[in-house]
């Protein structure tokens, strides 16, 4: 099986299939380079608000963004309080300058890429082969000094799958809405390249673009930008059946003025790195770690109000408070015994298997007066994937106190989605079936504080099913003892 990730990860790495990409929870996993030479860490805050269109060009009529985004922020901010705007997705990602970290929340699609035809007149068209796609939200970037000013410089990428049908007439009219075959991406991304050796070298919507090398866009430190503003969901025309020769196509059609439209902000700012102490770390420490699951718009509001530099101290009581009225709850912690030097893996994962290539299903003959039928479809290959939470990590210290590379993840399997059906009885049971595994993934370095939680990140959260649940958002902290 063949994979697809649009999710860019600096380290190494459903809606639904097994990724075939580095899992980080394999023993195999490659260990990283030592720590380069650190700076000063920072914080930065990303924000997908979808607005309608007429609302936000009306305000554009009598505003501009040129200097920065603040005051459209703040007014998304209000829109949202009165139900005119929604809050889509948000990630805290915390670094320091000079190491690149990555923060993506991710659903893994499995799909459909070849078929065979249908043999038999009540027969579906069967699946041969299979990719996956990896959807969801993902932010990458680093930070850097210029001329002695702090800029933060990001990739925003969010991949969607579209609503899709199938190619067979009676798979379209016997399937389930949530049913799986050749589907529709769409990406909404802020990328840049810079030219090696030809401005014009290489096709920035082909396959190669070996001219060019990849690097972020740059926004300074301390301000709300608009790094993309895109239509959430045009639908592009689409040819017809060809008449003779000549293709016919449908017309385009008129947007409406009130279409949803994302915005996605973002600002970083510098934070003041926690004292090394007097008690030096010993050689042997208690690494702990949590994931919290807090209401968004809750954790967005009090974001609002506070400044970046400030916010990753700040969070922890207003944490604590939250926890305590139960509008937030943990629902991951572990820890476990390291060393300073080496690197330290903590886990608490179970391994699940899962067939990854099925066999078609011969067909039965007619007996005893009843017609004959399609068999199930059988697993002929398995793959593994761990599920559960773990964080691994390399600590250090310099002049200014503890410095730890961290890898954290957690992996859930929500559910099994169906990419193909067979007649039983009047009803149309699953025959192929894929789980959906979805992650939140954070990777990056950071100065910990001792004796007091750590601010990792935070990212979109999971319903019961694996689909992100836009009501809520996780956050990931660790501490060390």
């Amino acid at each position: 099986m063949k994979t697809i990730s649009s999710l860019l990860l600096t380290f190494a790495a459903a809606s639904l299939c097994p990724a075939q990409e580095e899992n980080p929870f394999l023993k195999e996993t490659a260990r990283k380079a030592p720590l380069a030479d650190a700076g000063a860490s920072f914080l930065t805050l990303e924000e997908h608000i979808l607005v309608p269109s007429d609302l936000l060009d009306a305000w554009l009529e009598e505003h501009s963004v040129e200097k920065g985004a603040e005051q459209l922020r703040a007014a998304a901010q209000e829109w949202i309080a009165a139900d005119k705007a929604v809050l889509d997705h948000s990630a805290l990602s915390a670094g320091i300058v000079g190491s690149e970290f990555t923060n993506s929340t991710t659903i893994e699609q499995i799909y459909a890429t070849e078929y065979e035809p249908a043999k038999e007149r009540d027969e579906w068209q069967q699946a041969t082969s299979f990719e996956t796609r990896n959807l969801g939200y993902t932010l990458q970037g680093d930070a850097i000094r210029e001329q002695g000013q702090l800029v933060v410089r990001a990739e925003t990428d969010t991949v969607r799958m579209l609503p899709h049908g199938s190619y067979d007439i009676l798979a379209e009219a016997t399937r389930e809405p949530s049913d799986i075959f050749i589907p529709r991406f769409r990406s909404i991304r802020n990328s840049q390249t810079i030219p090696r050796d030809k401005p014009d070298a290489g096709d920035p919507f082909g396959p190669g673009n070996s001219g060019r090398k990849k690097t972020f866009p740059s926004y300074a430190a301390g301000k709300v930008h608009l790094v993309l503003r895109a239509d959430d969901d045009v639908p592009e025309p689409m040819a017809k059946v060809p008449k003779g020769n000549v293709p016919e196509y449908d017309m385009p059609l008129q947007l409406a003025p009130d279409r949803p439209v994302r915005l996605v902000f973002f600002r970083g700012e510098p934070v003041g790195d926690t004292p090394a102490g007097d008690k030096p770390l010993a050689d042997s420490f208690q690494l702990s770690m949590r994931i919290i699951q807090v209401d968004q718009l809750q954790l967005v509001a009090w974001l609002q109000q506070h400044d970046l530099g400030t916010a990753a101290k700040e969070l922890n009581p207003a944490v604590e408070s939250w926890l305590q009225d139960g509008s937030a709850q943990v629902i991951r912690a572990l820890s476990g015994e390291a060393r300073k030097g080496v690197s330290s893996d903590i886990e608490d994962i179970k391994p699940l298997e899962y067939p990854s290539e099925y066999k078609i299903g011969k067909r039965s003959p007619a007996s005893d007066g009843k017609p004959s039928q399609l068999e199930f479809a059988v697993p002929a290959s398995f793959e593994r994937r761990n599920v559960g939470t773990g964080f691994y990590s390399e600590l250090t210290t310099d002049g200014n106190g503890p410095l730890i590379r961290l890898m954290l993840n957690r992996v859930i399997h929500g559910c099994n989605t169906v990419h193909n059906r067979i007649l039983r009885d009047g009803r149309w049971e699953p025959n192929i079936t894929f789980p959906r595994f979805s992650s939140n993934s954070w990777h990056t370095v950071l100065r910990p504080g001792q004796g007091e939680w750590t601010l990792v990140g935070s990212g979109g959260a999971f319903a019961d099913d694996g689909d992100v649940d836009p009501d809520h958002t996780v956050l990931a902290f660790i501490k060390l003892n």
